[in-house]
């Protein structure tokens, strides 16, 4: 068994990578969250995607009316919008509103080849009883859409509530290997193992190139999990692949 290495391809990375990596077995496109592309602009994309990721599954994340409401802070950052009452659109809230953002945005997964997509709910979204059963309600009818869901949960979510909660909704969840540089181990170190949770390795800050403490945390969830999925992530993250692969090779 062998790891899965992928990218979350970002405007602070998307446009430095020429030459083709077939080492990438993975490819999230986080665009698709900001400024999705209409259908015949998202295919021409898919297709400068998959020359340079070849073997590269392609998962677009989803787009912020779904997921993020107004308070969010990500609506400034985009100029594709709908009409209709703001406050309704987002949360993964079950009304008509966000019912008509997935029917706005689904050609573009759909030309993206996309089975799956990554949706990433912000703080705003807690693990209360609101919380679970808007996720519950939501992944329910996209996986009966036809698309698989990783899930990455920002804010309030430890790591093992989320980890519980995705398993009994049958998707993926994906969770930061560091913390402030150090890894995610929560109080019980085996949660940095978690054999059915991806892992977002990002290093940022002023050196945003993995350190060689980070390298060999990574390489021991790597001898821990021997199949598991790491996403590299952040204005060096193709380097950092690059020199997971090198070290794993």
């Amino acid at each position: 068994m062998t790891p899965k290495l992928g990218l979350l391809l970002s405007d602070n990375n998307a446009r430095r990578q020429r030459r083709p990596m077939p080492q990438v077995d993975v490819v999230l496109l986080e665009r698709t969250l900001f400024e999705p592309p209409r259908a015949s602009a998202a295919g021409r994309w898919a297709a400068q995607v998959r020359r340079l990721f070849p073997n590269a599954e392609v998962i677009p994340y989803a787009w912020h009316l779904l997921s993020h409401g107004p308070d969010d802070g990500l609506r400034g950052l985009s100029s594709r919008t709908l009409d209709g009452e703001a406050r309704k659109f987002g949360g993964l809230q079950d009304t008509d509103e966000v019912a008509r953002a997935w029917e706005a945005v689904r050609p573009c997964y759909e030309a993206l080849g996309a089975e799956r997509i990554a949706v990433r709910t912000p703080a705003s979204l807690t693990p209360g009883a609101v919380g679970r059963k808007r996720l519950g309600t939501f992944f329910e009818r996209r996986i009966q859409d036809g698309f698989g869901i990783v899930w990455e949960a920002e804010g309030l979510w430890a790591p093992t509530e989320a980890i519980v909660l995705a398993n009994s909704l049958g998707v993926t969840p994906m969770g930061p290997a560091f913390v402030a540089g150090r890894p995610n181990t929560e109080d019980d170190p085996e949660i940095l193992f978690h054999r059915s949770a991806w892992l977002r390795v990002n290093a940022m800050g002023r050196r945003p190139r993995l350190s060689a403490d980070q390298l060999d945390a990574v390489a021991d969830h790597i001898d821990a999990v021997p199949d598991c999925t790491l996403i590299f992530a952040g204005p060096k993250a193709i380097a950092n692949l690059e020199a997971t692969a090198d070290s794993i090779a």
